[in-house]
């Protein structure tokens, strides 16, 4: 009986977890994703590019540490019930590394890109001080 209620408690924090997850989604990323149209008037080609820096931002910032955020939950989850499974025992781990290198890839890259464009000198020669922003006029 003790194991059930456990379980029942258990799978009401994260069913809560899983639905917080959005609205927590919503207080970090406010803003647009499409840069024009509507009362910001007509798209141009210029805003193609905004609008592609936009979807990266929003999965970099905004999808990205939630989903890595959930599957760390699901591989912790995996743990706590593996008991003397081993099976489920290495599929939590696997879950739980995939999930954290998967996040420091992901910004490792960002960094290593900006660290190459500014050794290059290229925001000076350019005259774009910050590469990765797009502003159409």
């Amino acid at each position: 009986m003790k194991i059930k209620n456990m379980n029942k408690k258990l799978f009401l924090i994260t069913l809560a977890v899983f639905l917080l997850a959005p609205s927590f989604s919503y207080a970090i990323c406010e803003g647009n994703i499409v840069p024009c149209g509507g009362e910001q008037g007509m798209c141009t080609f210029c805003h193609l590019f905004e609008l592609t820096n936009n979807i990266i931002v929003y999965l970099m910032t905004c999808l990205a540490p939630i989903i890595s955020g959930i599957m760390l939950i699901l591989g912790g989850f995996y743990l706590m019930i593996a008991g003397v499974d081993p099976g489920k025992m290495e599929q939590g781990k696997q879950i739980i590394t995939a999930a954290i290198v998967g996040l420091i890839i992901m910004f490792v890259a960002w960094i290593l890109l900006n660290t190459f464009f500014s050794s290059l000198s290229m925001a000076k020669w350019t005259g774009l001080g910050t590469w990765w922003e797009f502003q159409c006029d």
